[in-house]
């Protein structure tokens, strides 16, 4: 049986007469790297800010550690750590001293400062005031920041955005530490497919406040979508014999165009000539994960 870190049931957010989040069930491992996909304006960050309590779901339920976020906040923040859109820091002060803070309401150990801005690469740094930070650093002060006392689950909301890609690289490197150092879990949200497919063990794929897909890069691979491009001489026979064998086929600038669903273009070829369909084109166009990913969100039409 899986162990789940994070679990949503029918979870649902509507602003006035905007359906924001619509019945998603959210389903994060424990000591995985959860990537959480979708366009700007998907209801990536309103799904994350009620699996923080931060507003409360129209409907549904959220469950973080086995509790419900919403009868056992206190306790669960108590091993959540989060970043979401950006780092809130005090740009006068140093590095060090923005940590003091956090130190304090946390009530944390002095070592703890100093164990967080080793682990990411800060230390150095650390007096030096935040104002005169690189937007990276400024990053990853709020990754330490949020991993302050140490917590079994962390949410990044976009870290990587507006980063220059070396930024982009570390932040990356850093996020993958944290459950094989750590044994920490992440949930980790973007609009990019390649940094989420570079870290992720797992992704669910939102759109329009929808989940349209949850599972391993691997299975979305699976399901490629991808179509086979036909020339016969006899279109209208050699498409009503497809349509008859139960293919979902059409007319596409004078070929004709199969779904290939698991069919490979080697055994649709053996299968149109041993039924006597003369062919003189043939192509097999596979999708590229950005391509899965476009047709999801952008609705493209495949066959």
């Amino acid at each position: 049986m899986d162990n789940y870190i994070v679990e949503t049931k029918k979870l649902a957010k509507i602003f006035k007469d905007f359906k924001a989040v619509k019945n998603i069930d959210l389903k994060v491992k424990a000591g995985s790297i959860y990537g959480f996909l979708g366009p700007n304006g998907a209801g990536k960050s309103t799904t994350i800010r009620m699996l923080l309590g931060l507003i409360k779901p129209t409907s549904g339920e959220v469950k973080v550690f086995g509790k419900s976020i919403e009868d056992q906040r206190e306790e669960i923040l108590k091993n959540v750590g989060a970043l979401v859109e950006s780092p809130s820091y005090y740009g006068h002060l140093t590095a060090y001293e923005n940590l003091e803070i956090t130190r304090k309401v946390l009530k944390l150990n002095k070592l703890e400062i100093d164990r967080v801005l080793d682990f990411v690469g800060l230390s150095e740094v650390k007096d030096k005031k935040v104002k005169e930070f690189s937007l990276g650093m400024k990053q990853r002060l709020g990754i330490a920041q949020a991993l302050m006392g140490d917590p079994k689950l962390i949410i990044l909301d976009e870290p990587t955005n507006g980063l220059d890609p070396a930024g982009i690289q570390e932040i990356r490197e850093l996020i993958k530490s944290l459950p094989r150092k750590k044994g920490i879990t992440v949930i980790v949200s973007s609009h990019i497919l390649s940094e989420i497919e570079l870290m992720s063990d797992e992704v669910g794929i939102i759109k329009k406040g929808e989940l349209l897909y949850q599972g391993t890069i691997e299975s979305l691979r699976g399901n490629n979508n991808s179509k086979i491009l036909v020339g016969v001489s006899n279109r209208l026979g050699t498409l009503e014999l497809l349509r008859k064998r139960g293919y979902r086929v059409k007319e596409e600038k004078g070929k004709l165009c199969v779904a290939a669903e698991g069919l490979s273009a080697s055994k649709l070829c053996k299968e149109l000539v041993l039924s006597g369909v003369e062919v003189n084109y043939l192509s097999e166009d596979k999708k590229s994960l950005e391509d899965i990913f476009l047709s999801l969100t952008m609705e493209e039409e495949v066959c």
